[in-house]
């Protein structure tokens, strides 16, 4: 889980530097959200390497960030559903971003959570054997 949880780290990260340069400029510090998310994520994940008896606590609290970053996107999401809906215009740009978060982020924290029930049975089919 921890190779996976820096794998996501650095999609993140990677968004907002496409966004960066696609646009060649900042225009609004919001691009560096998903990085925002993505650099705890990396940190994390590079900790519960190099600290074994501390991964089940770091990597519980990477799912709950990227649990924050996908409730986080979602809202932006949902009001650019809603312009398109109106037939208002949307920055394609942002609205790409913001969906690859959110849609990075569910992912993780689906990953993760399966990862936790993993876990959990093959250490409770240990105890019984």
């Amino acid at each position: 889980m921890p190779k996976i949880t820096m794998l996501f780290g650095a999609l993140l990260c990677g968004i907002s530097l496409a966004i960066l340069m696609i646009t060649q400029k900042v225009g609004s510090p919001s691009i560096f959200i998903p990085m925002a998310v993505g650099l705890p994520l990396l940190i994390l994940g590079f900790l519960s390497n190099t600290k074994p008896h501390l991964r089940k606590h770091l990597m519980h609290a990477a799912v709950a960030l990227g649990l924050l970053g996908a409730l986080a996107a979602l809202v932006p999401s949902l009001m650019q559903l809603g312009k398109l809906a109106q037939g208002q215009e949307v920055d394609l740009t942002r609205a790409g971003s913001v969906w690859a978060m959110a849609i990075l982020c569910f992912t993780y924290v689906a990953t993760g959570v399966r990862s936790f029930i993993s876990a959990r049975k093959s250490s409770s089919a240990k105890e019984t054997a």
